[in-house]
């Protein structure tokens, strides 16, 4: 079933930018694997709470959602032929079906818009033999999880692929006269799924290649996976490093303390040495994105975050901590 993406985030549709960036904050948190290790309806939950915010925190993704749903997020989707499709069957609806929708080398409107690189299939004309012709490279877009990101991993993307038609060879002809099954095109579009390797590292944009499995031709072309990578409550990313921020005491600050972090791979224990300040980075080896082929892991930093208690502190314990400090904190802002 369709989800409506306003509903997960529980805002109106009418929301800004900043109200939807709320919701999904206090959602994350509370539906984080980490606050919920082993709990797989939450891990659910924010799965679907990071699908929406990539929508609806995107001010195009969020237009072409609102136009045309889910739909309108698919690989290949092409707003303007869905809004003169639109058009088209109010007039046919209108007229009791007389006016024609040209479908160019598709069979119907879900072929149509059901894969990537749809203008460049347009462009190529009817009638014409791709047998002896390398097949066109397609795109398709895949939202992919963060840490999934980080770490790696397979899947499977079932993609509309265009392939020759066995009727006629490709050639678009059977028997001196035009091949029914393709319309002349030489080529008809099927359903196939893709077994694909998400390597670590994966980044917004940067395309992924699956060979041999784009466009019919001898050789076939090559599908290009684009990732959208969801953003993270905890984790920003450079590279191959991550970086989070770790509120700890005033007297953790102090005195130096052992805490407990999450990390993509596990919660790892890390020594906070005495006196440390707020903005301190402190890191680890190893824990930022998976080393792959030639590309080793990177690192985990961790920026300490000193958070005073809300309790009121004795004046006079204040005072003395004051009194410690051998310099003037803020000697440095000068212009």
């Amino acid at each position: 079933m369709a989800q409506d993406y306003y509903q997960i985030l529980g805002v109106e549709r009418s929301a800004d930018t900043e109200e939807i960036r709320n919701a999904y904050r206090k959602l994350a948190r509370k539906y984080h694997p980490d606050v919920n290790p082993g709990d797989k309806q939450a891990e659910e939950k924010f799965k679907e709470i990071s699908a929406a915010y990539d929508v609806l925190s995107d001010p195009e993704k969020r237009k072409r959602y609102d136009e045309f749903g889910e739909a309108g997020l698919a690989p290949g989707f092409d707003p303007e032929k869905a809004r003169e499709y639109q058009k088209w069957r109010q007039q046919s609806e209108r007229t009791g079906g007389s006016y024609r929708f040209n479908f160019g080398n598709f069979g119907d409107f879900e072929d149509l818009f059901g894969f990537g690189n749809v203008d460049e299939i347009l462009r190529r004309g009817r009638g014409r033999s791709r047998a002896s012709t390398r097949g066109q490279d397609t795109e398709a877009t895949m939202d992919i999880d963060f840490l999934d990101a980080v770490k790696g991993f397979q899947t499977t993307l079932t993609i509309q692929r265009p392939s020759l038609c066995n009727d006629c060879g490709g050639t678009g002809v059977k028997r001196g006269a035009m091949c029914r099954t393709c319309g002349g095109s030489g080529q008809v579009v099927r359903p196939e799924t893709v077994r694909v390797n998400i390597p670590p590292g994966a980044e917004t944009g940067k395309r992924i290649r699956v060979p041999g499995k784009g466009g019919a031709g001898t050789p076939p072309g090559d599908l290009y996976i684009i990732p959208r990578v969801r953003s993270h409550p905890l984790f920003t990313r450079s590279g191959r490093d991550l970086t989070m921020d770790v509120p700890i005491t005033v007297g953790e600050a102090l005195k130096g303390a052992t805490i407990e972090v999450p990390t993509p791979t596990g919660r790892v224990k890390v020594k906070v040495p005495p006196g440390s300040h707020s903005g301190q980075l402190l890191r680890i080896r190893d824990r930022g994105v998976q080393a792959h082929g030639r590309d080793p892991a990177g690192d985990l930093y961790l920026r300490l975050m000193i958070r005073a208690p809300k309790a009121a502190v004795p004046r006079e314990l204040a005072d003395r901590i004051d009194a410690a400090y051998s310099e003037d904190v803020r000697k440095d802002l000068r212009l």
